[in-house]
């Protein structure tokens, strides 16, 4: 009899289960309810889609790949997986779009004053003239765009189309056609000083660990809005909040904090210049459907022996 491989599917549909098994009748997919009801399984399992607790890998002897639902594993990779045997891939790539979205609508929010005419709305008042000398234009601006992979790429690319001159900031240095400027993490302040908007979706490695801190605070020009949808370790609060309190930030705009969820005495809850989203950027209803894709794609890479997309370089973290 042929081999078959057991597959865990977490928090699967009926379509998505026939797609998995019209692949390959070698394929054993194993559901969450089923793996409840018979744990002994868990040392089968060959691949994993989500579904799989960073506490039972250790029991997932078998476990030869494993694939996120999402793009971040900062909370995934422990000292005993990233010396162990295994393949990690993740979803990197389908939040492109909506993350960037998400930035630059948080980001006109601030620069066209739209929380505040809404707040007029509510009031049934009309005072335009309170907004001329204070709104402003993304044409000519200065972006400088930390981390430029699938988001970091569009949202350049998106900066562009607003006119805006692009700075990116990378590991490797290695250009973008969406950016004007590369720079490598040794040349952070510099690139720093010249950045009117940061956007920052940098993932959480031992190396980003407060990327954005007190020197990096201070060679951002007055006036400089900062955006984070990466991850809120990559910027020391400490150091952000000093720079609010001076007023030499002219917004912070948050999808991300630390601590995250923020408790709520928190100072960054009433600060007038900060704005804060619960960490859902990433979101639009494609969401499980693309990533799906990934898996289904790769699964099918997989059983024909060949490389995988989006894996996980575990000693980097992403």
């Amino acid at each position: 009899m042929a081999r078959r491989i057991p597959v865990l599917l977490g928090n699967v549909d009926p379509d998505f289960l026939a797609e998995v098994r019209a692949l390959s009748a070698a394929l054993d997919p194993i559901t969450p309810e089923e793996l409840q009801a018979r744990p002994e399984r868990i040392a089968e399992i060959e691949i994993a889609y989500g579904g799989l607790g960073r506490d039972r890998f250790a029991e997932a002897v078998g476990l030869k790949w494993y694939q996120t639902w999402g793009a971040g594993v900062n909370g995934l990779i422990t000292p005993e997986i990233r010396e162990r045997d295994l393949i990690i891939t993740n979803a990197s790539g389908i939040h492109a779009e909506p993350i960037t979205e998400h930035m630059f609508g948080m980001l006109l929010m601030v620069t066209r004053r739209l929380a505040e005419a809404w707040d007029q709305q509510k009031s049934r008042r009309w005072r335009g003239y309170d907004f001329g000398a204070r709104v402003d234009l993304l044409a000519g601006k200065t972006l400088g765009v930390l981390g430029v992979g699938a988001i970091g790429g569009h949202s350049a690319q998106v900066g562009r189309g607003f006119a805006m001159r692009v700075l990116g900031l990378r590991r490797t240095g290695e250009p973008h056609p969406s950016v004007n400027e590369m720079y490598r993490p040794d040349q952070r302040l510099e690139f720093f000083r010249q950045c009117d908007v940061v956007m920052n979706s940098l993932p959480l490695t031992p190396n980003t660990q407060h990327f954005m801190d007190w020197d990096e605070f201070a060679a951002l020009p007055d006036g400089a809005i900062v955006i984070n949808t990466g991850r809120g370790a990559t910027i020391n609060t400490d150091a952000l909040l000093s720079s609010l309190r001076e007023g030499r930030l002219g917004a912070a705009l948050l999808d991300v904090t630390d601590p995250e969820p923020l408790p709520p005495d928190h100072p960054l809850w009433t600060m007038e210049c900060v704005y804060i989203t619960p960490h859902y950027s990433g979101s639009h209803p494609g969401y499980q459907p693309r990533a799906r894709r990934i898996f289904l794609e790769n699964l099918r890479r997989y059983l024909d022996g060949e490389p995988l997309h989006n894996v996980v370089d575990k000693r980097e973290g992403y």
